[in-house]
């Protein structure tokens, strides 16, 4: 059984450090990498066409984008995926969903719509998370 690593990524400063870590843990483990962006939504409800949720989402896609590329020297598979809900109880959810081994976030972020600290999104990760969780500093 491959193993999968869910790298959890936002408009932190942490998030590329997090990526590089999550590139390495892939390629020692020979795992499959899938990146996660979550949209909190609750800043933006009922304004699907409105200004800030459209550069949200941009944001979001230039992340995973940015995660793509770093992935593309060290040879292993990635995938990329953008949900939108509160942060941590959608990557508590894809994790399960997907069977993900280890899950591995930031402990401070960003989120791309509010620009506040989401310290609680790795506290509530690390806390109800059924797989492994790593929390770069």
């Amino acid at each position: 059984m491959s193993k999968k690593i869910l790298v959890a990524l936002d408009n932190s400063d942490y998030a590329e450090k997090v990526m590089i870590q999550a590139v390495e843990m892939a390629t020692a483990y020979k795992a499959s990498l899938i990146g996660v962006s979550v949209v909190d939504d609750s800043y933006t409800k009922g304004c699907d066409e409105c200004e800030p949720w459209v550069n949200v989402i941009d944001k979001c896609k230039n992340i995973l984008e940015e995660g793509k590329g770093c992935t593309e020297e060290s040879c292993i598979t990635f995938q990329h995926k953008m949900l939108a809900g509160s942060p941590a109880v959608e990557i508590l959810k894809y994790a399960e969903r997907e069977g993900i081994d280890i899950i591995v976030l930031g402990h401070l972020g960003k989120t791309a719509a509010s620009g506040f600290a989401m310290g609680s999104v790795a506290q509530k990760v690390a806390a109800y998370s059924k797989c492994s969780v790593f929390i770069v500093k």
